[in-house]
């Protein structure tokens, strides 16, 4: 028994080989600064393994987290802990191949360590203290996201622009921050690249064979555009009303992930204490 606790240059949408997404703010999940009311989104940092007994419980319980707030919640699956050759998240030489992909990254394994993750599954939710404790168990994340999608939010974020050029196999992208209230403090922007639907081996405890091998993986952590905590957005302070606006230019992706599947989530977080201010997501292909 195995137990763990872009703004783009106007000519790139004549690009041949390139999927651009032609509506700049999804519809519903971003007021795009016009000054309405807006609230927090919940960005919940899942951190999973592929060899996790009790993680597909704790996936079931995002998935419905997601049914319940729809937009308001945003997920992300990291396969990190902060042993980073854990047999829970690394990978194996099994003579059929089961759990030979390496989901392990850089900046997973960053983030884990920073935080401590030292049992999984766990997560955290806009990287907020709840109960005292940043990372969470699988049985306070109700709690944690509802907590947070009743704030009101300091500022929105939204990605305006996207293109992959699947000729290159590049994404750019646009994101724009407006600022909602009074800001003081380094804040900085961190884009992440995710992947939905990755099928691959999966432990599960819940089925009758435990030993997975078309496990359905949702929003898998793949990369940053910018770095592992992201660029600096707003260096000192900002003011009601302020507009920023930040371009990321022909990041790589490797071949192997499927850009129908991929999405990119921009989040605007407090330096000194690493807490999310706000969050947002925009698939490739809407």
């Amino acid at each position: 028994m195995r137990a763990f606790h872009f703004v783009l240059l106007a000519g790139i949408a004549a690009l041949t080989g390139c999927d651009i997404v032609e509506n700049p703010v999804p519809s519903g999940q971003q007021n795009g600064g016009t000054g309405a009311t807006v609230k927090r989104r919940a960005l919940l940092e899942e951190f999973t393994g592929h060899h996790c007994n009790n993680c597909p419980a704790a996936h079931a319980v995002a998935a419905q987290l997601d049914d319940l707030y729809d937009e308001k919640l945003i997920l992300v699956s990291l396969h990190a802990a902060a042993n980073f050759n854990s047999s829970f998240i690394a990978p194996q030489s099994n003579p059929d191949g089961s759990y030979a992909t390496d989901f392990r990254t850089t900046e997973g394994q960053a983030y884990a360590t920073n935080y401590s993750v030292t049992f999984l599954p766990s997560g955290m939710v806009n990287r907020t203290p709840f109960d005292n404790s940043t990372v969470l168990s699988s049985a306070n994340w109700a709690s944690a996201v509802d907590a947070v999608v009743n704030e009101d939010a300091k500022a929105d974020v939204w990605i305006s622009d996207l293109v992959h050029d699947a000729g290159a196999n590049t994404v750019s992208a646009t994101v724009k921050v407006a600022v909602l209230a009074d800001i003081a403090g380094e804040h900085k922007l961190t884009v992440y690249l995710t992947e939905d639907h990755v099928i691959d081996w999966q432990y599960n405890s819940l089925a009758a064979d435990p030993d997975v091998p078309n496990y359905d993986h949702r929003h898998v952590f793949r990369k940053t555009l910018d770095g592992t905590w992201g660029r600096i957005a707003i260096p000192a302070s900002a003011g009601v009303g302020d507009t920023l606006e930040f371009d990321y230019t022909d990041v790589p992706m490797d071949p192997a992930w499927n850009s129908a599947n991929c999405e990119l989530v921009a989040y605007l977080y407090e330096a000194a204490s690493n807490q999310v201010l706000q969050a947002a997501e925009r698939k490739f292909q809407p």
